[in-house]
């Protein structure tokens, strides 16, 4: 009983963390549309533009809505999957695709985590910036975007994982 309440548990917190994702992604893609459009307008009726437009875009709002909803898309189980074969072979070879796939994608996650991580730590330790019209733009927190984005990816094909693995299968488990 305490072991289908865990796995329950832990499919939550996989649905509430990347429902969290999910809607930092819509904020993100609304903040966008209100900064290009004012910028365009600006540029258009007063000769003014939003200073640094080119790169807050670029370097914050594309790097963190291409990455941040990785997990959304990995607990929703869009990604890439080959059920042509699965349909055919039944439900038991399903279950340990299921669990190959899960740990060839942690593994995954966990090697890109750790790489872009120790990128991340470089670039702030270096204050890495970007000159927007005579202005240092810092730069160095965008690079800390991808490891955590990973790093979250990780956390959701762990818990699938467990789910897949534990001997009294959840009936809230991710389809």
């Amino acid at each position: 009983m305490s072991n289908s309440m865990s796995m329950s548990g832990l499919n939550r917190l996989a649905d509430q963390l990347s429902r969290a994702l999910a809607l930092l992604g819509t904020l993100g893609i609304a903040a966008m549309l209100i900064h290009v459009t004012l910028d365009v307008v600006l540029r258009s009726t007063m000769s003014y533009s939003i200073p640094a437009t080119l790169e807050i875009v670029t370097r914050y709002y594309m790097v963190t809505l291409a990455l941040l909803p990785l997990a959304w898309v990995e607990h929703q189980r869009n990604m890439i999957a080959v059920e042509a074969v699965t349909d055919v072979l039944g439900e038991r070879f399903k279950a340990w695709t299921d669990v190959l796939v899960a740990v060839i994608s942690l593994l995954i996650y966990f090697i890109f985590m750790v790489a872009t991580w120790t990128k991340a730590v470089e670039q702030f330790e270096r204050g890495a910036y970007v000159m927007s019209l005579d202005f240092p733009m810092p730069v160095w927190p965008t690079y800390f975007v991808i490891p955590i984005s990973f790093g979250l990816a990780c956390l959701v094909c762990l818990i699938r994982l467990i789910i897949h693995l534990s001997p009294t299968p959840s009936t809230n488990a991710p389809e």
